[in-house]
């Protein structure tokens, strides 16, 4: 039996959500740790007031995903479940490090400028998603709000300390993120392809192995009270 398209939305939905939920927790990170890597205080302060809306806007997504999980079954809730270190492989945080950590500084703010905007046109397909007019659309109102304030703030604070950058080159770096975002989801699209391809085989092999193990003279393993100068030498041993 075919899935309704009614259920197709919701699986759509809560898709979203996880995957959003964690894209916020990343950047609450990221925030965090140029917090603690600045040396002013007001831009210090700042970070910090940033990555503490991200973190509340990611609470307020898997709160969002936890009304649309409702008596799912265990497999389901399995996949939704949130996982900290999962912002790794999903590519919301990179394994060499902190943005902060290996960026120059002027890429770092234009990555928040490029990105809040990049998040702010994220939210308006989910807000078409939730209906604007529910409760939970309000409150994905209230995040977009967030979202271009820290925009305004990262605006602000790249135009005062490089007063000379063109527009178009904001563009390329909006640009940029967007690729490495399609990029990102083209990967995770794919991995999902990959894996379901490739169990099979992972499970044959498993098989095979855990086959020959069982044929397998362990007896030969056991050393004590052996002369091993006496043990052929076509022992596995």
């Amino acid at each position: 039996m075919r899935p309704s398209s009614e259920s197709k939305k919701i699986y759509k939905i809560q898709n979203v959500l996880y995957e959003t939920a964690h894209a916020e927790f990343g950047s609450a990170l990221e925030m965090l740790a140029a917090c603690k890597k600045c040396e002013s205080p007001s831009t210090a302060f700042g970070y910090f007031h940033h990555a503490k809306d991200e973190y509340n806007h990611a609470n307020t997504f898997f709160s969002i995903l936890k009304s649309k999980t409702k008596n799912i079954d265990i497999s389901r809730a399995r996949q939704l479940r949130f996982r900290p270190y999962a912002v790794i492989p999903k590519g919301y945080i990179s394994p060499k490090g902190f943005l902060i950590e290996f960026m120059h500084i002027k890429d770092f703010i234009a990555f928040v400028y490029t990105n809040e905007l990049l998040a702010k046109a994220s939210f308006d397909k989910i807000l078409a998603l939730l209906g604007p007019d529910s409760k939970d659309g309000e409150k994905i109102s209230q995040i977009m709000k967030d979202e271009l304030t820290h925009h305004g703030m990262a605006k602000r604070h790249f135009l005062k300390h490089y007063p000379a950058l063109q527009p178009w080159q904001l563009r390329v770096y909006k640009t940029r993120e967007k690729i490495k975002n399609k990029g990102r989801k083209f990967y995770e699209k794919n991995l999902k392809i990959l894996e379901v391809l490739f169990k099979p085989v992972y499970l044959s092999i498993s098989f095979c192995i855990g086959k020959i193990i069982s044929i397998l003279n362990l007896n030969e393993f056991n050393r004590r009270n052996k002369n091993l100068m006496e043990i052929s030498d076509k022992s596995i041993l």
